[in-house]
Parts: C-alpha cells; sequence; structure tokens
C-alpha cells in the first residue's frame, strides 16, 4: 500500500500564507527575498524534519503484524517545488548582494483597478469645489482612490476643492457616468464654530480621484486615504494621517503630528515641524528634519531611516533596532542592512541591535549600547558620562576627551584590549582586562566583547552645545485658490565613515 505524504499540502500551505501577507503589504516584498536569501536552507531541514517524524510514526504503525504494510509516497510534485524552492533561494541570495537586481523580486500587484487600466481606456477631467469655512472648525478628509494634498494657506475663510479624475471605462459614457459620481461630498457643521467639515470621495473600481485643498491654516486637518499619496503643508494645528497604501510627505506644521502607514513599499517624509512627530506601522523609508518636539517611531520600517536636527526625545523602535536619543543636534541613519550611525547627539543615548556595525561620533552624556555582530565605533564628547557598550561579536573602538576624567573597566575574552592611558591590566584564563581610573576618576566606562578587539583612545573632540540651534523654517505664501504642495528642502546626508567588515561568527573562526 502506498500512503501520501503531508509534506506537500505543508508547504503550498505556507507558500500562500507567506505570498497573502506580501500581497496584503504585512510583509515587504524586497525585505521578504532579502531574508529568504540567505535562511532558504531552512526550508530543506524543516523538509526534512518533516519526513523524519512521519517515518518515525510509519515503523511504530508497522510494527503491529495486525495492521497492513504501506509505503509512504511523495510524488514528482513534491520534488519539483522543493527544486524551485531551491533555484529561487540561490537567485534571492545572488539578487542580496546584487542590489541592481533586487527589481526581479518587487513583483506585480494586480488587483481589479490594474485589471481596469489595461482593458478600459483613460478618461481625465476636472473639478472644483468652494466652501464656507467656519472659523475654528476642524477638516476631515477621506479618499479611497486618490493622492491628497492639503495646505493651510486659504487667507479667505473659504475651502477650495480641486478634483482631477481619471476613469478608466471601454465606452465614452460609461466613463461620463462614473465621472459625475465621483464628487466631493461635503459635510459642514450645523453652525459656525462647532465642529467640522467633512470632505469625502466616493469609491469607484477603475477610478481615482487626486484632490488638492486649500484650508485655513489654523484647521486640525485628518487625512485618510487607502491607495494614493498624502501630501500637506502649513497647518498651524494638530495633523493625523493615515495612508494604507501611498507615501506621505508632511512640511510646515506647528502641532503635534500623527502619521498611521500601513505599507512596506511606502515611505515618509517630515520636516519643519512644531509640535513632535509619532509614526506607526510599517513602511519603507522615513526621512524627518527639523522636527521640535518628541518623536516616536515604532512599527517595520525597511528601508532607510534618516533623522536630522531634532530638538526633542526620540524614540526609534522595530524589529532591526531600539534606539534613543534625548536630542539629535546633527544626523543619525539606521541602513537597511542594520548598520547604525549617528553624529552630534545629546544622551542619554540607548540603542539595542543584533547585527550591524554602530558608529556613534561626539555623543555627550550617558551612553549604552548593546550589540550582537557588529563592530561599535563610539567618540564621547564633553561633558562625558557613564558609557556600557557590550559586543558578542565584534570589535569596539572608543574615543574620549584628551582631558576626560573616568573609570574604566574593558575586557575581552577573544581579543586583544589597547589604550592610550596608563591603565593597569591583567589576564584570567581567556579574559584581557584593562581597569582602572584615569584623572581623578568619574563617570564609569565599561566595554565588553567575547570576539573581537577592544581600543580605548584619546582625541580632542569639541563638546555638544547647551540648547539645539534654531531649524530652517519652510513658509508659504497664502492665496485664496488652490496651492501646488510645497517641498521641504532634504536634509544633507553626512559623509559616511568606512563600513567595517562585520565580525565572524565563532563557528566561523573556528573553521
Amino acid at each position: 500500500m502506498r500512503r501520501g505524504s503531508i509534506l506537500a499540502p505543508l508547504l503550498l500551505t505556507t507558500v500562500g500564507v507567506m505570498f497573502l501577507l506580501i500581497q496584503r503589504g504585512r510583509i515587504d516584498r524586497v525585505h521578504f527575498w532579502s531574508w529568504y536569501g540567505q535562511w532558504w536552507p531552512l526550508l530543506l531541514v524543516g523538509a526534512g524534519l518533516v519526513v523524519l517524524a512521519e517515518w518515525a510514526v510509519d515503523q511504530h504503525q508497522m510494527r503491529d503484524p495486525s495492521k497492513p504494510q504501506y509505503r509512504r509516497s511523495f510524488g514528482g510534485g513534491v520534488a519539483l517545488l522543493i527544486l524551485v524552492f531551491i533555484v529561487t533561494g540561490v537567485a534571492a541570495a545572488h539578487a542580496t548582494h546584487h542590489p541592481q537586481m533586487e527589481w526581479m523580486f518587487r513583483g506585480m500587484h494586480m488587483d481589479s483597478d490594474s485589471l481596469d487600466e489595461i482593458f478600459g481606456d483613460k478618461h481625465e477631467s476636472d473639478q472644483t469645489v468652494d466652501v464656507a469655512f467656519p472659523e475654528g472648525s476642524s477638516l476631515t478628509v477621506v479618499n479611497p482612490r486618490g493622492d491628497v494634498t492639503i495646505s493651510g494657506t486659504s487667507d479667505d475663510g473659504r475651502l477650495h476643492i480641486a478634483t482631477h479624475k481619471q476613469v478608466f471605462a471601454r465606452s465614452d459614457s460609461d466613463a461620463e457616468s462614473r465621472a459625475e459620481r465621483l464628487t466631493p461630498q461635503v459635510q459642514q457643521p450645523a453652525f459656525t464654530g462647532v465642529g467640522g467639515v467633512t470632505v469625502t470621495m466616493p469609491s469607484l473600481e477603475g477610478a481615482r480621484s487626486d484632490l488638492v485643498i486649500t484650508v485655513p491654516g489654523t484647521a486640525m486637518t485628518t487625512v485618510t486615504a487607502n491607495r494614493g499619496d498624502i501630501h500637506v503643508a502649513s497647518i498651524k494645528a494638530n495633523v493625523t494621517v493615515t495612508a494604507n497604501r501611498g507615501d506621505v510627505d508632511l512640511s510646515a506644521i506647528s502641532g503635534q503630528v500623527t502619521a498611521h502607514i500601513n505599507n512596506g513599499r511606502s515611505s515618509l517624509t517630515a520636516h519643519s515641524i512644531d509640535g513632535g512627530l509619532t509614526i506607526q506601522g510599517h513602511a519603507q523609508d522615513l526621512t524627518l528634519g527639523d522636527i521640535i518636539g518628541p518623536v516616536t517611531a515604532s512599527g517595520d520600517f525597511f528601508g532607510t531611516t534618516h533623522m536630522a536636527r531634532v530638538n526633542g526625545a526620540i524614540r526609534f523602535h522595530t524589529s532591526r533596532a531600539d534606539f534613543q536619543m534625548a536630542r539629535l543636534d546633527g544626523q543619525a541613519e539606521i541602513q537597511r542592512d542594520s548598520d547604525v550611525s549617528a553624529d552630534q547627539v545629546m544622551g542619554p543615548v540607548i540603542l539595542n541591535t543584533r547585527n550591524g556595525n554602530v558608529t556613534l561620533e561626539r555623543i555627550a552624556g550617558d551612553v549604552t549600547v548593546g550589540n550582537r555582530n557588529g563592530t561599535i565605533d563610539l567618540t564621547a564628547a564633553p561633558t562625558m558620562g557613564n558609557i556600557a557598550l557590550e559586543d558578542r561579536n565584534g570589535s569596539i573602538r572608543v574615543t574620549v576627551p584628551t582631558d576626560a576624567a573616568f573609570s574604566v573597566v574593558a575586557t575581552s575574552t577573544d581579543g586583544n584590549v589597547t589604550t592610550d592611558f596608563d591603565l593597569p591590566r591583567s589576564k584570567n584564563d581567556d579574559n584581557k582586562t584593562v581597569s582602572g581610573e584615569v584623572g581623578k576618576g568619574g563617570p564609569l566606562v565599561r566595554l565588553t566583547t567575547v570576539h573581537g578587539d577592544i581600543e580605548l583612545r584619546k582625541g580632542d573632540v569639541p563638546p555638544i552645545p547647551p540648547t539645539a540651534p534654531a531649524p530652517p523654517r519652510i513658509t508659504m505664501t497664502p492665496q485664496g485658490g488652490p496651492a501646488a504642495s510645497p517641498v521641504a528642502p532634504k536634509a544633507s546626508r553626512p559623509p559616511r565613515p568606512p563600513r567595517a567588515p562585520r565580525a565572524p561568527l565563532p563557528d566561523d573562526q573556528d573553521r
């Protein structure tokens, strides 16, 4: 007798779940293929364990002579499926080391709108709506399909809406009928000064409407776009945006900003925010600059996060890293490959990461860094605080001010410890330790690594100013009609330090 294996349906179910999560934007395509290119052999290990478990069950059952003997059959389909997994794993690994090939794994996103665009003709039209906007009202915009651009530059107390409609249809009559239905639905408050104005666009398949809205700058603004980008500028009140499949651009906002971005292929840019910024969800790249107030980013951000000039506490929390700073006068970057760099930072600074090189320049105050596979390079600026750096597979290099006074304990299990200071040394088994006081003592510098060297150097490090420099502001020209979305100046990136090779794992060293 032959009995089928559970391996085939198990593999198909796993693949189906993964592609469903990718299609829904819960997992970034490029991030997934990068991960798969590194870990695809685990799929063979899992398949082998399933086969081994089935063999053990079969041997146990066939011990009973009263039960029929059988043989487990896999079929050529399972072998072909495993072969496909191997080929795609090797290709993904190759693409991971050759970024120019990443486009191969971005994939096509096909839905009803895509089919309408393929088989229908494109029809475009424009519409404008001009309504009164009571003083003190808030603005809520909901656009299921299309971009939303909001500018707080209306100085005539009115709300101006310009709608650009795109309809894909097979006949002119059908396009005209659907375009008529794509009219903004405006709901105004019952009486002046109470409630808010709501602008809602209908949701029609195969059609989109891009909105350009000009509103008085004091209006508290809430925007939701399901399929489209969001641009908000020159608002002197709180702003809340939700983008499910689109990019977000925020600038010149004097209020607290909350952004929900829910697609691994989307990006967020925020400049000139006075009131703090909260980002939640998952996205590709984050670019933040010239922000006054606390900044919190939590979720999964699969690309590069770049921050510049943030006068407030920063909390960046993802599955790759947890990074906290009290103030950022320079720039910081969390790269896609998990490398972390920052310069001109006021502590306390807390960084926990697993894989990546860490480069921190001119850091004042307390510093705590935990890493597992990568180097740590820190330059401490006056006034120096307690420093605790712990690594597992990587070297540690610390530069402190020449006239600094501190206590130090530096230990490497499988490496050397060198220092510019005259400090006593000790050795216990494989542990090499340098410890003692420099000057009259003071903050504690504790450096620990398992597989890597430790260097403690001294140098001329300028201090961090006690107050943050004033960031450049973005100004807008008020006008009565719709305005084009402003373009925020992009923050200049610091020169990237030479990339140090990641330290080999202990198993690699043994080999």
